[in-house]
């Protein structure tokens, strides 16, 4: 009789057991960023510092995207995406190689508005979909008919986590914002006596901090009976006299699976929609 009931325990086991392996509910995420149309009766002060946007267990899934395509103007010829130094340039030579490792980002001042990214239909790992699985394309060309210019288009599939475990997804694109550069002289020989003076030695040392997107920020989605979304992002944009100025949003929402979301800033629009994925 014991037997029997540890039999039967075993087989309850094996038949349960791929049902647990997936008893975690899987959605995607879709959302169109885009710069709302300047208003001449905005009033809104846009010149308070914010500390800098953080968050622990960031994920980046944007950047082999971008990367990927601009690998891919490299390979198609591209100068803009050449990635030889200066000196390899001017010897002549008209041919280069395009190095998986090589950082193509560097070369943007634009960002493709969807990062490149293969077709998947799994449930392992969070990953962004592909061109062909995004559905917002009539929403897209609808903001584009009305003037509004979209930054990012993605999306990405994540399984539901709860708020201390889900993490941050990286936002960002459109535009390039240089940071101010300077250059100083920087003595590279030690100064013994005064041979430094007869023998002097400089290099041109480069110093500035990070360029800057026009979009950065942080995104993260989490499950708890409902969906609720965590958005902080800053945009950028320059004013008529050529200074830069940034603008928060920072927002918190309980949202639907299905029904399309509407994020309102002056500065910025996103457009989102959560979906069931295979349940």
């Amino acid at each position: 009789m014991k037997h029997l009931i540890l039999k039967s325990a075993f087989t309850l086991l094996l038949v349960t057991q791929p049902f647990s392996a997936h008893a975690v509910r899987w959605f995607e995420v879709e959302m169109i960023a885009f710069e709302q149309q300047p208003a001449s009766m905005l009033r809104e002060d846009f010149t308070l510092v914010h500390p800098d946007i953080e968050g622990k267990n960031q994920r980046d899934l944007l950047t082999s995207g971008f990367n990927a395509q601009g690998q891919q103007r490299c390979l198609e010829g591209d100068s803009d995406f050449d990635p030889r130094a200066l000196i390899d340039k001017l010897d002549g030579s008209y041919s280069w190689s395009c190095p998986d490792s090589y950082d193509y980002i560097s070369r943007y001042e634009t960002l493709p508005i969807s990062p490149y990214a293969q077709s998947q239909e799994h449930m392992d790992n969070i990953y962004l979909l592909s061109e062909q699985q995004l559905q917002f394309s009539n929403i897209l060309k609808k903001l584009q008919r009305k003037g509004q210019k979209p930054i990012l288009h993605t999306g990405w599939r994540f399984p539901e986590q709860s708020q201390r475990r889900a993490p941050f997804i990286k936002i960002y694109g459109g535009k390039r914002f240089k940071s101010p550069v300077s250059y100083k002289l920087v003595d590279t020989v030690h100064q013994d006596g005064y041979s430094g003076l007869l023998n002097p030695s400089f290099e041109l040392h480069k110093e500035g901090g990070k360029d800057n997107w026009q979009l950065e920020g942080l995104l993260k989605i989490h499950v708890r009976h409902y969906l609720y979304v965590t958005s902080n992002i800053d945009v950028r944009y320059q004013l008529e006299d050529g200074a830069i100025e940034k603008a928060r949003m920072s927002q918190f929402t309980r949202v639907y699976s299905g029904d399309i979301h509407y994020l309102d800033h002056p500065k910025l629009g996103i457009i989102f929609q959560i979906r069931k994925y295979q349940h």
